[in-house]
């Protein structure tokens, strides 16, 4: 798995904690909701490392990178976005031919 996968399950970690020594009820809802809210975090982001095809190498550190975003800017372009998973490196590539159909 991934740091960041880890680290949100951590921190939901550290809510059930936080939850289990609190005496107020509703600092414990507050708390077991954030709990709930990072491992769902961390589900998805496994869900989407799982899933992604690792076709780009980070320039950086030559790790695995993922598709994190896709959308499209003004000009109707598609935009992709990549991350490094190891040291956090972006890189953004431009579907042309979506500019082309545009023209």
């Amino acid at each position: 798995m991934t740091a960041r996968v880890e680290q949100y399950r951590l921190n939901a970690a550290k809510c059930l904690d936080l939850a289990d020594r609190s005496s107020d009820p509703e600092s414990r809802r507050s708390l077991l909701a954030m709990a709930n809210a990072w491992l769902m975090l961390a589900a998805q982001r496994a869900k989407i490392i799982e899933t992604a095809s690792y076709s780009f190498t980070c320039p950086s550190c030559q790790s695995a990178m993922v598709r994190y975003n896709a959308d499209f800017d003004d000009g109707r372009a598609l935009q992709r976005s990549y991350q490094c998973e190891k040291c956090g490196f972006v890189s953004v590539s431009w579907d042309t031919q979506s500019t082309r159909k545009r023209a």
